[in-house]
């Protein structure tokens, strides 16, 4: 019978598109790196589901909260070059920099250098559509609510905190975590690990466009870590580990074994973060292919932690306004 490396297990089933590892880096503008910027995360309501997942019901800040919220109260962006050329990247990482930052005045750059947003320039409908549309703010919100969830196990512990992010694409709610750990005085070392050494790249630059040293973090692909002779990151070693597309491209027993996987990597006071799409959310808007696989539904989550070894009673599901994704947390009390 053949054996499965442990990294194996947490990138089982991810077939994402080549295209994935066209990130490129954060824009700086007059020298002055732009960050993926925290949001204000407010608990609106609690609830006890009646699979056993607590549920939190959270309002998150985002860069729409300035402006109306209807995304066809004016013209389609369709026709516009910028939108054909990012709304071609979706499903790939590529698409990710100006969902983050929808505000920026070019599209991220396909090719390497200090920039990131060199590439073609954005028009205002489409900026418009990046800011409003209900998936473009439910993958801000929930970046925000996992940045949120990473910064916490970083309060008032005298001594390293470690964060482990796997399969990361650009990795910018972890990376803001860590400027936001490091501006309140904590000393995270982080481990990046990802499919695709050409997206590693990217997210030592983006590390470097927020101030922070890379030399303090690693960053390993897939085909590294398999080369190790001991797993990279050692069962039970981190504060946080950020898996937040753990479920995509798997089968529920894939997902079963991956989760459980990550959730080995967590020391005792330390938690694992996860998404999933929602079964009963809102459909996407049509002029774009946003991703709708796979849904879940609370109890579908409920099982699956119980498949993959964690307790429900130590699970957390975090949901926002936009209605498109949990984002859980299980926690190794």
């Amino acid at each position: 019978m053949s054996t499965v490396h442990p990294v194996d297990t947490l990138f089982l089933g991810d077939r994402r598109p080549a295209g994935d590892a066209e990130v490129l880096m954060v824009h700086t503008a007059e020298g002055a790196a732009q960050r993926f910027v925290r949001r204000d995360v407010r608990v609106n309501g609690a609830a006890l589901d009646p699979s056993g997942l607590r549920v939190l019901r959270l309002a998150v800040g985002d860069e729409s909260d300035a402006g109306p919220q209807d995304a066809d109260a004016h013209p389609s962006p369709v026709h516009t070059p910028a939108f054909r050329e990012w709304s071609a990247r979706l499903g790939t990482a590529a698409a990710m920099p100006n969902i983050y930052m929808p505000a920026a005045p070019r599209l991220s750059s396909r090719t390497k250098g200090d920039a990131i947003f060199s590439g073609s320039p954005v028009d205002a409908l489409t900026r418009r559509y990046l800011t409003l549309v209900r998936d473009a703010r439910a993958l801000r919100a929930r970046a925000r609510v996992v940045q949120w969830l990473a910064v916490r196990t970083s309060i008032d512990v005298a001594r390293t905190v470690r964060w482990t992010s796997l399969a990361c694409g650009p990795a910018l709610p972890v990376i803001g975590a860590l400027a936001e750990a490091r501006e309140a005085g904590a000393e995270v070392e982080a481990t990046f690990i990802d499919t695709c050494s050409d997206s590693l790249d990217v997210t030592r630059r983006f590390v470097r466009t927020q101030g922070l040293d890379p030399e303090r973090h690693r960053f390993l692909s897939r085909v590294d870590a398999l080369a190790e002779a001991a797993p990279p990151v050692a069962e039970g070693s981190q504060d946080f580990v950020e898996a937040l597309d753990l479920l995509v491209d798997r089968t529920p027993a894939e997902s079963a074994r991956a989760l459980g996987r990550a959730f080995s990597l967590v020391r005792p006071g330390g938690a694992l973060a996860f998404s999933a799409m929602l079964a009963d959310r809102p459909e996407p808007d049509p002029r774009a292919a946003w991703p709708v696989a796979p849904r879940w539904t609370l109890a579908e989550l409920a099982s699956l932690i119980v498949e993959s070894g964690a307790l429900v009673a130590d699970a957390m599901a975090y949901l926002t306004d936009d209605g498109v994704y949990a984002v859980v947390e299980i926690e190794r009390l």
